[in-house]
């Protein structure tokens, strides 16, 4: 279970996206542990898995974005680090609702009605899904130990921990074809 993090002063939810908010809202509904065969309204893993997996996705997109702008703010001349800390504390944020978004039905496989399953995801989330969790809840607490860096070294190191752990999460648990041939 994760620990809730302070809330820096002045925080809202402004910055989070449309993204975040839809991959929250559904992570809340996937939270819930159930049999496969079930169906129950509001448990969008079972009946709109395909929705879940989006949100995962589209969660996953603004980590990315917030993370690019942090490493691109660095190569500047003059980082801007009250921004960039922001930034760290929302990837914090949508890193700790992240594994949350990974019930059974979305697993790689064929779904209930035969169709395939579409995710990058590999099926080493599920086989061990504590070891997953343990990794997003590490990234996740890197990525606040960023944002309440009280100097630009501290923020630096933190910045450079975390696109450690992204990329080995990465390599570790998501299947990425490569460019097709010409």
């Amino acid at each position: 279970m994760f620990r809730m993090l302070p809330s820096p002063k002045g925080r809202g939810s402004g910055g989070l996206g449309a993204a975040a908010t839809i991959a929250l809202s559904v992570m809340v509904a996937a939270a819930v542990k159930v049999r496969s065969d079930d169906r129950v309204p509001g448990l969008t893993g079972i009946d709109r898995s395909d929705d879940v997996i989006a949100a995962r996705q589209l969660l996953m997109d603004g980590v990315e974005s917030e993370m690019m702008e942090i490493e691109l703010g660095l190569e500047g001349s003059a980082p801007r680090f009250d921004d960039l800390k922001a930034r760290a504390d929302r990837i914090s944020t949508l890193l700790t609702a992240f594994p949350h978004l990974f019930p059974p039905q979305t697993k790689p496989g064929v779904a209930a009605d035969g169709s395939p399953v579409n995710t990058t995801a590999t099926l080493a989330i599920w086989q061990d899904f504590d070891a997953f969790y343990g990794i997003a809840k590490e990234a996740a607490m890197t990525a606040y130990d960023a944002s309440q860096a009280g100097a630009a070294d501290g923020f630096r190191a933190q910045v450079k921990k975390l696109r450690v752990a992204c990329d080995g999460c990465h390599a570790q648990y998501m299947h990425v074809e490569g460019p097709s041939p010409p």
